[in-house]
């Protein structure tokens, strides 16, 4: 991955060039971005979210997994378990 900050790769990918809808891709970074922060309630509920979102839409897993690993790098405990299981989504 590029050393560009996370909000910046989110923002520059291709969304739709992956098949992913315009409005979809932002939800998606959101939710990426709130996964990433500090606080873990909000955390966790971006996680339940991005579940939803991945099991509705099979598209989002594999371009989402890369994103998900590298948070995984810098979440507390708590979080790297939540991402351990969108990491099995398929």
């Amino acid at each position: 991955m590029s050393s560009d900050p996370l909000w910046k790769r989110l923002r520059n990918f291709n969304w739709e060039g992956a098949g992913i809808s315009v409005k979809e891709a932002k939800k998606v970074q959101k939710l990426l971005q709130d996964l990433a922060g500090k606080k873990e309630a909000r955390a966790m509920r971006a996680s339940q979210n991005l579940w939803s979102l991945m099991k509705a839409n099979a598209v989002v897993t594999p371009i989402i997994s890369p994103f998900l690993q590298e948070i995984r790098k810098i979440s507390g405990a708590a979080v790297q378990s939540e991402i351990d299981e969108l990491l099995e989504v398929e």
